[in-house]
């Protein structure tokens, strides 16, 4: 069971944390640098794969909200969006009702910055022939539109299969890569490392996660952030050397619901 989440109204926390990341802060900080700290945290979504495979295992829980893979919703005036001449992979089709029903009903509640209805659809070039960040499309498109398998001319590249998702609230972190830790701390480098594991130790690690902060060693687009994170392992995907790939965006197209200029991350083993 997870640890209750711990709010203290004379501290004032933008979100609720487990009262174990509020001790770490404080030792860590300092009660002068501890609420800048807080001010970090932020809101994501914790996305399960919830395959109904007949297998026993516990379900997963949370309200559904879309899947990896599969054929995809995309209606029939979009073309399919490609990387030069090679078409992309589709990896994920969210529902943006579903998501936001779970963050209203799974955590704290507040504002949750993702569009209210329609899907969210994940397209991105499994070829990763672009470090540049360029290789990844992401639509905002009406629900309702018939499945369309990947077009004949991705060749041998199959398509990922279905994987049902199910959602809850989770409280993400930085890490030490991320300046705006590092930068609390200019004169001891040390102690943003040190929250950065005490973040890790008392704070859940998603395979899939939708916003909060970057899980990985992948690079950082400056100023943007993620806005999705996947590893290979979720979506059963053969990547090579890559285990994860994420879509990036900056808080001003993310406040105007604009995912034209979202950026592709990936991480290497």
């Amino acid at each position: 069971m997870s640890e209750p989440l711990f709010t203290d109204p004379a501290d004032d926390l933008p979100v609720p944390m487990p009262y174990a990341v509020y001790t770490a802060i404080r030792e860590r900080a300092g009660e002068r640098s501890a609420p800048l700290v807080d001010r970090l945290l932020r809101s994501s979504l914790a996305l399960t794969p919830a395959p109904d495979d007949g297998s026993g295992d516990e379900p997963a829980t949370g309200p559904a909200v879309g899947l990896l893979g599969g054929p995809a919703a995309l209606p029939a005036d979009v073309e399919w969006p490609r990387h030069g001449e090679h078409p992309m992979q589709f990896l994920a089709q969210l529902d943006c009702a579903g998501l936001a029903e779970a963050h209203r009903t799974t955590g704290p509640g507040g504002p949750w910055p993702l569009p209210a209805d329609g899907l969210l659809l994940f397209f991105h070039d499994d070829l990763f022939s672009d470090y540049a960040g360029n290789g990844c499309r992401v639509l905002h498109v009406p629900a309702g539109a018939p499945p369309r398998p990947e077009p004949a001319d991705r060749g041998d590249f199959a398509p990922l299969a279905a994987v049902p998702l199910r959602a809850n609230w989770a409280l993400s972190a930085p890490s030490y890569q991320d300046r705006e830790l590092e930068d609390l701390f200019p004169d001891d480098f040390m102690v943003a490392l040190d929250l950065a594991s005490d973040f890790r130790d008392h704070l859940p690690g998603p395979d899939v996660r939708v916003l909060g902060w970057c899980d990985t060693d992948t690079g950082r687009h400056e100023g943007h952030r993620p806005l999705l994170q996947v590893e290979a392992s979720a979506a059963g995907a053969d990547w090579g050397e890559t285990v994860n790939v994420s879509f990036w965006i900056t808080d001003e197209d993310l406040a105007a619901g604009r995912f034209d200029r979202v950026r592709h991350g990936m991480e290497v083993a």
